[in-house]
């Protein structure tokens, strides 16, 4: 690995190479910290994005720099451009942000909210057009493919094709669009303590519903032991609506967005790569987020009455 570094650094203005360690894998890039004689830096290796993708993402990150988000952002080449080719994939090299993964507090509710609603808030989404990578669309193309998979799981496509035929009609309502990061889950979040320095992995971001956002962030920091904890709902949506208030019909709609939450991202391990490729790792996270979103379809009322009385209780709501 340090030979292909060595020829990637050749193009970046960064020193040379003193060392390199894997770090923690996701599931969707591997990535590595690099120290060079001029610092520390993040080498990704982009795993099953398309360069159309991964141009996407660089151009969203240029955008937002210029708007001071939080985030780590990919570093040019001395030929001006970020993307370069390494041994049969692409690869981006990032800024290193020194931090954790954070745990789920009142404090990191109210951090990623704030930090949701200021996404939400980014004008220029309509510049960067593309159809979301996580979507009913995707859903429904995935359960054509059920039939013909390479593995089978009954438990998990019976669920699957029901629950995406429930929402189907609440997420094709119109409702605000802005840009979504897609995937604000702890672990593409980094703090300082329960300070929020940066959100990284944009690689599914694109312009869609706001609620989206709202739904997958709300999975990712308000949920202890799989089940949704009231308190930090309400925590998270005073400080999104600090930022961004929710109109009355994303309110009356973000019951079942927060079922998509967890909903969308089985449909994402689905895709890439279960139906081709057993993986135990997601296969329990497949199972996590199943048993999550049946426990928040049987809750659902309750759920809905507790968003409805947060926002009576809010100044000027209709």
């Amino acid at each position: 690995m340090n030979k292909e570094i060595k020829e990637i650094l050749n193009n970046y203005e960064l020193g040379e190479l003193l060392s390199c360690e894997k770090m923690i894998c996701g599931y969707s890039n591997t990535n590595y910290k690099i120290d060079t004689s001029t610092g520390s830096y993040l080498y990704r290796i982009c795993q099953r994005q398309s360069l159309d993708s991964i141009q996407y993402e660089m151009n969203l990150m240029q955008a937002l720099k210029q708007i001071r988000f939080p985030a780590a952002f990919p570093i040019q080449r001395k030929d001006k451009e970020y993307i370069s080719l390494g041994n049969h994939h692409w690869v981006t090299i990032y800024e290193f942000i020194e931090g954790t993964q954070p745990k789920v507090t009142p404090k990191t509710v109210e951090e990623i909210a704030l930090t949701t609603g200021q996404l939400s808030q980014f004008k220029n989404w309509r510049q960067l057009p593309r159809k979301n990578p996580i979507s009913l669309d995707i859903c429904h193309k995935l359960i054509k493919d059920f039939e013909t998979s390479k593995y089978q799981y009954s438990n998990i496509f019976s669920y699957f094709i029901e629950q995406t035929e429930y929402l189907n009609s609440y997420l094709t309502q119109k409702i605000p669009k802005g840009m979504v990061h897609g995937d604000l889950f702890p672990d593409n979040t980094i703090f300082n303590g329960n300070k929020l320095t940066a959100i990284i992995d944009f690689e599914f971001s694109c312009p869609d519903y706001l609620l989206i956002d709202v739904g997958v962030a709300i999975n990712g920091f308000c949920f202890l032991n799989n089940r949704l904890n009231r308190d930090l709902l309400i925590i998270f949506l005073e400080n999104y609506s600090k930022i961004r208030r929710l109109t009355p019909k994303e309110i009356a709609l973000l019951p079942y967005y927060i079922q998509w939450g967890g909903h969308g991202i089985i449909s994402c391990h689905l895709e890439h790569n279960l139906l081709s490729q057993r993986s135990i790792k997601q296969l329990n996270r497949v199972n996590e987020l199943m048993e999550r979103v049946k426990i928040l379809r049987q809750e659902e009322v309750i759920i809905s009455r507790l968003i409805q009385d947060f926002a009576r209780s809010q100044p000027h709501f209709p």
